[in-house]
């Protein structure tokens, strides 16, 4: 059976390093094969995967052969792709290797692979680009990504880096670096050190419109992708109001553009023994999202990519409603406390669009393969009071020895939080694969997630204290 979101056999999607060329998305990325116990990105390289429409999707294969036990790329990290003025391909990737040292220490390094075209790359023997060790930290040297400045007429290349004795926690900066040829480079003042995370990977800058983004992702005070923006190259970069493009189940997120559109290319993690309850692992599924720009403004925000709402197909019987605790009449829900109209839910191959009109109501969302009690299952949580919305389950973790020992002290998947869309009118478009659940509002915020324990079931809407009208409700296999 086809897949809508794609991970290779027996092995697991890392950052993706994607690329657009004549008509197809080449979809780079980290192949973890995970055959070390409770380790991750060990005897890593690039594959690739291509596609033109982000639903079929095609593995070509190993992308560049990483080195022997006693070379600098032993496992080989994320990067970027550049063409330059003949038509080389230039692969600039992380080459990493614990025995190999500068000053004693291990370190990261840079390297690179050419091809003339983008099934065929070679790494070029004599390019490694360590830090200076002076202004930027030796380790923290990764994920490099290479643009032409046009202003500048030379190269730019942005890496993960670390202000040198810059502090453990606040040091983090995008490093900047820069070329007449691609091959020989000089190091330069940091491009953006906000003195705020302890790195910031996978760091990119692209522009629509008139305004640049610059995009990196972060494990400190949030595990995410971020994106800032400003007029200029040279700043200042602003922080928008929402700064984000999903939740922290869809990491590392580059992006590539055919000139017209940009897409979002990430994956989303795996967690630990394949339950709810686990921790998130490094690895996972491949996703993608389509980016698009507030009319001009500097806001961005995702829908779904083109095909999505079309994947499944098969309009799925759903049996008639059941009403938990409230009142459903003339497809208006309603409840003192907490109510909710109930529907036949499929198992894990499904997609759920329908919309709702909130009327009155302190709490309201989507309820996913519930019980008619409401005992188990997944919420999603929208709040408008405090702006937010959020993946929930229930149970939230294994149940201790005493009653209160149920995780209550834990309101929502903190993880999966997003802003909530100033608005009463809600569109959900709903994805379910095995255990992926990526979720739409409005075609403008993305909530991926994991949904191990819970399958089949109900599907509903729920409300707390309030009125909620549901005006269309469509379940397809």
């Amino acid at each position: 059976m086809k897949n809508l979101f794609y991970r290779p056999e027996s092995a697991w999607v890392g950052d993706l390093i994607p690329y657009y060329d004549n008509g197809t998305y080449y979809a780079f990325y980290l192949h973890d094969p995970r055959i070390y116990k409770d380790q991750y990105a060990e005897d890593t390289t690039w594959h690739l995967a291509t596609t033109k429409d982000f639903i079929n999707v095609n593995y070509e294969g190993e992308a560049i052969k990483r080195g022997g036990d006693n070379e600098p790329n032993k496992n080989i990290y994320t990067g970027s792709i550049i063409k330059d003025k003949d038509n080389v391909y230039h692969a600039f990737y992380t080459a990493y290797n614990e025995d190999y040292k500068v000053n004693g220490k291990s370190v990261q390094a840079v390297m690179q692979a050419v091809g003339s075209d983008l099934n065929h790359l070679e790494t070029v023997p004599d390019f490694i680009y360590n830090s200076d060790g002076s202004v930027y930290e030796e380790f923290d040297w990764r994920d490099p990504y290479v643009f032409w400045n046009e202003e500048e007429e030379c190269y730019y290349m942005l890496l993960a880096s670390r202000i040198k004795d810059g502090g453990e926690l606040r040091g983090g900066c995008v490093s900047l670096s820069k070329s007449k040829d691609l091959m020989n480079w000089e190091y330069a003042e940091p491009f953006y050190y906000p003195e705020m995370y302890i790195t910031m990977e996978c760091p990119e800058v692209f522009k629509m419109g008139d305004y640049w983004y610059l995009v990196f992702s972060t494990f400190s005070d949030r595990f995410t992708t971020h994106f800032r923006y400003s007029k200029s190259l040279k700043g200042p970069w602003i922080i928008p109001e929402d700064d984000v493009f999903d939740t922290r189940a869809n990491y590392a997120i580059k992006t590539a553009s055919d000139g017209e559109r940009r897409f979002a290319f990430g994956w989303i993690a795996t967690k630990k023994g394949e339950t709810d309850f686990g921790p998130w692992d490094w690895g996972g599924t491949m996703v993608f999202h389509e980016i698009r720009q507030k009319d001009n403004s500097p806001e961005l925000y995702v829908t779904p990519v083109d095909g999505m709402k079309n994947f499944y197909k098969k309009d799925c019987p759903i049996g008639s409603p059941v009403t938990y605790n409230g009142k459903f009449k003339e497809q208006v829900l309603e409840s003192e406390t907490l109510g909710a109209v109930l529907y036949d839910s499929p198992a894990d191959r499904f997609s759920v669009e329908c919309t709702f009109e909130v009327m009155e109501g302190t709490e309201f969302g989507i309820a996913l393969h519930t019980d008619e009690g409401m005992e188990k299952g997944y919420f999603l949580r929208m709040n408008p009071h405090n702006n937010l919305v959020a993946w929930d389950m229930w149970p939230r973790t294994n149940k201790g020895h005493y009653q209160w020992q149920i995780a209550g002290d834990m309101p929502y998947q903190i993880e999966t939080q997003r802003i909530l869309p100033k608005t009463t009118k809600f569109d959900i478009l709903l994805v379910r694969e095995n255990d992926i659940c990526v979720l739409y509002i409005n075609n403008q915020a993305a909530l991926s997630t994991r949904m191990y324990d819970h399958k089949g079931g109900k599907l509903g809407i729920y409300v707390v204290q309030g009125k909620v009208k549901v005006s269309s409700l469509a379940v397809k296999e």
